[in-house]
């Protein structure tokens, strides 16, 4: 036997003889092996009867490790894994709907699975729980809005700014990295952004953009940008042609606020923005320092139009500073 090891991120023991690891089933316990000296035969019994008699751990030429000796229940376990899972640049203030898959996903694109046969809970690919094609059941459960409408803006010490993502191209041909393209003209005070990774996502932008670019139009101070995503390794080699087909199908006037990204690596950007359900498009509002003040995803109602306008106004007048009566005290996530 080697070494022994452990695993943080299902929180498994494990060890090793050769080239081949084994892992031990039941966390929270403490135990210790000795040395080289022993059969895999009698380390395996050594290994077992820790599990109901816990041992100090100990040093010298033993190896060890430590846990809780005690499994913790259900609120307790809650409570911890928000506290170690919680990725600390996740927006504050998106209002990921609770109706939806995308209120549990954890990041690495995780979800927690219990089992039953061994009473361990651990974390898992999301599609191995909820199959290939939850996105289109999850859109059917939250109506279509993964992320829901902010009712009220979000105020400007509690806002973040809007995550980077670099090598990107507006349909004018012109390099562009985020989120320095939304800052670059200091004229503007705000910026409408939407993303959208599939064309039914695409499609439901417009109901943001017409209206929001009709109720704003001739003030150069507001801004929409578009930003499509294409995260599938297979269109990668295509991204000329699919440019050249938005290029021809999008008007002279949105080149130079249309970005497409073709790329894999949005994990990490996807996951700070709670873009979870990549089938929907999801909306953004900025102020001029590339701080988010609104996050809203699928197609406009009415009433989300009347309050991204009526926001966009209030940063246009007082920078956003304004609190409101009745404001939740809470942070959203």
């Amino acid at each position: 036997m080697k070494h022994l090891a452990t695993s943080s991120s299902v929180k498994v023991l494990r060890f090793s003889m050769g080239n081949q690891w084994f892992r031990h089933p039941r966390p929270y316990y403490l135990c210790t092996l000795e040395s080289s000296r022993k059969s895999f035969s009698s380390c395996c019994q050594s290994l077992l009867s820790c599990i109901q008699k816990p041992v100090l751990a100990s040093t010298g030429s033993q190896r060890y490790f430590s846990s809780s000796p005690e499994q913790p229940d259900d609120t307790d376990f809650t409570k911890l894994r928000r506290l170690e899972d919680a990725n600390p640049e996740r927006i504050h203030g998106i209002q990921v709907n609770p109706d939806g898959i995308g209120s549990t996903v954890l990041p690495g694109n995780l979800v927690y699975k219990f089992y039953k046969w061994t009473g361990n809970t651990r974390k898992v690919p999301l599609e191995l729980v909820h199959g290939y094609f939850w996105m289109v059941n999850d859109l059917k459960k939250t109506g279509g809005k993964p992320t829901l409408p902010n009712k009220f803006l979000i105020p400007e010490d509690e806002a973040q700014a809007f995550p980077m993502l670099t090598g990107l191209e507006s349909l004018s041909r012109v390099k562009a990295d985020l989120p320095y393209f939304f800052i670059a003209d200091k004229d503007v005070k705000c910026t409408l952004v939407n993303i959208s990774f599939r064309d039914s996502g695409y499609k439901a932008i417009s109901s943001w953009t017409e209206p929001f670019d009709g109720a704003f139009q001739g003030n150069s101070s507001v801004n929409s940008v578009k930003v499509s995503i294409t995260e599938r390794w297979s269109l990668y080699f295509l991204r000329g042609t699919l440019a050249n087909v938005m290029r021809k199908n999008t008007p002279p006037r949105e080149h130079d606020k249309t970005l497409l990204y073709f790329g894999s690596d949005v994990d990490d950007f996807r996951d700070v923005l709670r873009m979870h359900n990549i089938m929907a498009n999801f909306v953004f509002l900025l102020d001029n320092k590339g701080r988010i003040r609104f996050a809203s995803s699928g197609e406009a109602t009415p009433e989300e139009l009347d309050r991204v306008i009526g926001f966009a106004k209030e940063l246009l007048s007082v920078g956003g500073n304004a609190r409101r009566k009745g404001r939740s005290k809470t942070k959203q996530r």
